[in-house]
């Protein structure tokens, strides 16, 4: 079984596991490599959508608008 992103033969491969299904008729194999790729993406886009200084201070702002 071959990666569908980088092309490398998957090691161990499981469905659960290196199936990455989009839809019902759409599925691709990953590797662990890829995974963890896309896994380390999305944190950081989210990191980037949400970030957690700027939240804590925006809510500390709020609540001591509603305390005075």
């Amino acid at each position: 079984m071959n990666c569908k992103l980088c092309k490398k033969s998957i090691e161990n491969y499981h469905s659960e596991f290196n199936q990455l299904k989009i839809d019902e008729s759409h599925k691709v194999n990953i590797c662990l490599d890829c995974i963890n790729k896309f896994m380390k993406w999305q944190q950081e886009t989210y990191a980037k959508l949400f970030p957690t200084k700027i939240a804590k201070k925006y809510m500390e702002k709020i609540n001591k608008k509603i305390i005075s």
